[in-house]
């Protein structure tokens, strides 16, 4: 009997990746295109959603050298990095590079907005507390700087979904990423239609919204003769990253986080509800791809993206150095690093301080700390930004007994360890290696009737691996360290207002 598939697509940041599942032989293949990003300044960061199709048509030649035939790809769900705004004319061009998740321009507007708009009326139509990343601060930014894409512009689209145009020539999103627009109503998970009225905003432009589970279109002629794909696969709604990530990890039962340390870290839970945070603490409250299920997640922008740049920094003085050797030198470290104390900031940053003007900081180097204790801070400040996240959810009487981490961390017990040790909380692994692209495919299998439930879809797939318990005596020593790490913040809060990159 041959084998057949589902493909999961998870269009990242760095990369686009692909998870196929062998419903045969209930096993994971992957594959992976990398992407780059454009910063022109230090609060811009943009996309070329043309390169993402090119990508895409590279990474099914790939999937083509290991399986063979792609007539056995049975269905299709595509992921993505939310937020990101793609501006298309009437013939369905990009009329300029994506404004992605991280790009932090339009911080004046956001300001503004607020000012107008006033935020209990977003939160009263959107449940979200206004934003950079979002799609509203980007619109009204182009609105102001550059009008005259946003007159020609026909279509708004997210990442994954520029992906979809380009497979089934639909102009469709999801529910979970429609969440990540600040035009969304999210309780109801439908367009708001009154604020997008209200700012003065073309309807039309809007894509047309569903569930994640929902067969959004086939992959057309022109799209078949382009990738090699079979003409008529089903494409499913899918999800937003964090939202099919979620899922791809197992977060179908309460009791569990998930945390995924890529480029940005985020920590998410389920929900019965929307939920609203009224504090202004940069948290995500969205529509989950489980239909009738919600999600809260907080967000750092530069989780491990901070150790990368850490590497990338000192590649200048050794040229191979691996992120493994790193985490050696850094093994050699005691817990707290000498009170040394790294700030995640390089790129502004969300949860819990929704800041685009915060920039990274190490605090309390002497003479006694060496390159060892700055690259143990960077894990630590990361696992410090993480933990807010996971008070915050407490705050909402989301407890969690077990923390599943992925991401590149993931691979690492030092890292691991790390958070458990700060967090207070089990930490565990999985064999899922792209937990979005993975969820994407789970959430293709129940909309095309594979899997009768995302319990036996995950329960077939999904095996838990390391189990590490935090250790009481760093957890206090953590504890300290997390208070100071949290106070420096807000003395410095001011001068990050005074003190404007550009």
């Amino acid at each position: 009997m041959p084998v057949e598939y589902i493909l999961g697509i998870d269009l990242g940041t760095s990369s686009l990746k692909a998870s196929l599942l062998d419903l045969h032989h209930a096993k994971i293949i992957s594959e992976s295109v990398e992407l780059t990003v454009s910063y022109p300044d230090s609060y811009s960061a943009e996309q070329n959603p043309d390169d993402w199709w090119e990508a895409f048509r590279t990474l099914i030649q790939k999937i083509k050298q290991l399986i063979g035939d792609l007539n056995s790809i049975q269905a299709i769900g595509l992921s993505g990095q939310m937020l990101g705004l793609i501006n298309l004319d009437g013939k369905g061009q990009p009329l300029r590079p994506a404004l992605i998740w991280c790009d932090q321009r339009s911080f004046n507007e956001l300001n503004e907005m607020k000012e107008k708009i006033g935020e209990e009326k977003l939160l009263q139509n959107t449940a979200n507390t206004p934003l950079t990343g979002y799609w509203l601060p980007k619109l009204l930014w182009l609105r102001k700087h550059e009008n005259d894409i946003l007159q020609k512009s026909r279509h708004y689209l997210l990442p994954k979904d520029y992906l979809r145009y380009r497979l089934t020539d639909e102009y469709i999103t999801e529910v979970s990423d429609a969440s990540g627009t600040l035009l969304f109503d999210v309780a109801r998970r439908t367009w708001s239609e009154n604020l997008i009225k209200d700012l003065d905003f073309d309807f039309s432009c809007f894509p047309q919204v569903v569930e994640s589970t929902e067969i959004t279109g086939r992959v057309t002629l022109k799209a078949s003769q382009e990738t090699g794909l079979p003409e008529g696969i089903p494409i499913v709604g899918g999800g937003g990253d964090q939202s099919s990530g979620g899922i791809g990890l197992g977060v179908i039962d309460k009791g569990i986080m998930s945390c995924v340390l890529g480029t940005s870290g985020v920590v998410m839970v389920q929900t019965e509800e929307a939920k609203i945070d009224r504090k202004n603490r940069g948290l995500h409250s969205f529509c989950y791809s489980i239909p009738g299920k919600w999600f809260l997640m907080g967000c750092t922008l530069a989780a491990g993206g901070s150790y990368r740049w850490l590497r990338h920094s000192l590649l200048h003085l050794q040229k191979d150095l691996t992120y493994d050797q790193l985490n050696s030198l850094a093994n050699e470290v005691k817990p707290g690093s000498e009170q040394l104390v790294f700030l995640p900031y390089l790129i502004g940053e969300r949860t819990p301080h929704s800041d685009p003007n915060a920039r990274g900081v190490f605090f309390g180097l002497s003479y006694q700390h060496d390159i060892r204790h700055m690259i143990r801070a960077v894990i630590e400040g990361v696992a410090f930004s993480q933990r807010e996240s996971v008070e915050i959810l407490k705050d909402f009487g989301l407890e969690a007994e077990r923390l599943i981490v992925s991401g590149g961390a993931a691979k690492s017990q030092l890292w691991c360890q790390i958070m458990a040790d700060v967090t207070g909380i089990e930490v565990v692994t999985t064999n899922i290696d792209d937990p979005a692209s993975v969820g994407a495919a789970f959430i293709a299998g129940v909309g095309t009737g594979v899997f009768d439930s995302f319990q036996s879809g995950c329960g077939r797939f999904i095996r838990y691996g390391n189990v590490l318990e935090p250790s009481s005596e760093n957890n206090r020593v953590y504890q300290l360290l997390f208070e100071k790490y949290q106070k420096l913040y807000q003395v410095l809060k001011n001068y990050y207002q005074n003190f404007q990159l550009t």
